[in-house]
């Protein structure tokens, strides 16, 4: 009898603290994307492109008219192992949105390209990574 009630002990005693340690986890909304997480930073990356650096930069805000964006292309050659100060610079405005409920992909509706398609996409503090018509791409917030 005292071995039942030391085991109903034990298993009240788990059961306690097992309800007690749900502080400790993220919500589901933690590994979310949202417009927080997206919006008002600097997205960039660097590739290499006919032996020239191109930087590639976005933005993205919020606004009365809804999802607004700019696209940057920085160009720089190299110069005796080094890059040269950039040569040149193209900058276009965009439109976007979220292209489903789960905050998964974004529709981008581009001043030159037309419609752009951003897949499997991962907005965090620090980078923003998934397929931008196909290709892997990662930015970091700089």
């Amino acid at each position: 009898m005292r071995m039942l009630d030391g085991i109903k002990v034990a298993l009240l005693l788990t059961v306690w603290i097992g309800f007690n340690s749900c502080e400790m986890h993220y919500t589901d909304d933690y590994f979310r994307n949202s417009d927080a997480k997206l919006c008002n930073k600097l997205w960039e990356r660097q590739y290499i492109i006919d032996n020239e650096l191109c930087t590639h930069q976005l933005t993205f805000r919020i606004t009365s008219k809804g999802g607004k964006g700019t696209e940057v292309f920085i160009y720089q050659r190299d110069r005796y192992g080094k890059w040269d100060v950039p040569y040149r610079e193209i900058s276009y405005s965009f439109d976007w949105e979220w292209g489903d409920n789960q905050y998964e992909s974004i529709l981008i509706d581009h001043s030159i390209d037309g419609i752009l398609y951003f897949d499997n996409v991962w907005a965090r503090d620090y980078y923003l990574s998934g397929y931008l018509e196909g290709e892997e791409v990662t930015f970091r917030a700089n």
